[in-house]
């Protein structure tokens, strides 16, 4: 039963990959309708520094925990396990490769992809905030590869620290994974705005409140991103995995009962 629960499991990281290679290729498809380039121009941002980072960031993720779990007591060899381990890095992964892909991006700072906080999202709510806030902070170090609109400590800290890695409170909602991303996405919203408002409201229009200049700036790529993360998320054959995920996760990884995993189809 152990054995069909975890290939069942399996299977259903599979169908989140490939829903996550049916982002990046829709995203890819928008990304060159818009004119923001051709695959060309995209592949060739994925060469040097950002594929590096795609591939090694995650590998030392994965090390680095692995050894301090070896080398850590038996209390900290269960604070992580391989597999949370490895989803991590493939949420990671997925979500800054579609980072990548800026459909549109403004002139000073924020952009609209297709859905790159989806897999944090998912990974948080999957495992819970403290593993959530841990991948969202590390999601928030690789943003600062693409590099990064820089005013003063306190504007990075919250357009970068703090907005990226609130993501991860997404983790504190177990019910539904829709006010987790709600609450996620405000928060990174929210965080950004206030930057828009201390830090660029000089950028206003003349005669345009800084607080309206932030709030349309910032909803104009943040909204959609959100509500195109919620659109794929109850999504029903998208939903059903990500709580069956979420039951065995809640279980220690220990058997659930099969009409509790996704069904092999007959």
């Amino acid at each position: 039963m152990e054995n069909k629960n975890e290939k069942l499991e399996l299977k259903a990281w599979l169908y989140m990959f490939v829903a996550a290679l049916f982002l990046i290729a829709i995203g890819l498809i928008f990304y060159m309708i818009n004119g923001s380039g051709s695959l060309a121009d995209f592949f060739s941002k994925l060469t040097g520094t950002n594929l590096i980072v795609l591939i090694a960031i995650p590998v030392i993720i994965i090390i680095g925990v692995v050894l301090l779990a070896k080398l850590g007591t038996q209390q900290a060899r269960s604070v992580w396990t391989i597999k949370q381990i490895v989803v991590g890095a493939m949420c990671l992964a997925l979500a800054y490769a579609l980072s990548c892909i800026k459909i549109f991006e403004l002139p000073n700072g924020g952009s609209f992809t297709p859905a790159s906080m989806l897999p944090i999202f998912v990974f948080a709510y999957i495992y819970g905030p403290a593993k959530g806030l841990f991948v969202s902070f590390i999601y928030c170090l690789l943003q600062l590869i693409q590099g990064i609109y820089f005013e003063s400590i306190f504007q990075f800290m919250l357009d970068y620290i703090f907005g990226y890695t609130l993501l991860g409170v997404a983790g504190f909602f177990r019910h539904s994974i829709i006010p987790g991303i709600i609450a996620g996405g405000f928060l990174r919203f929210l965080s950004s705005f206030l930057s828009g408002v201390i830090f660029y409201g000089a950028y206003a229009p003349e005669g345009q409140s800084p607080f309206v200049y932030s709030l349309l700036y910032n909803g104009s790529y943040m909204l959609p991103e959100v509500i195109i993360c919620i659109l794929i998320a109850i999504i029903p054959l998208m939903n059903n995995t990500i709580e069956k995920l979420k039951m065995r996760a809640l279980n220690n990884g220990n058997a659930v009962p099969p009409q509790d995993m996704p069904k092999e189809n007959a």
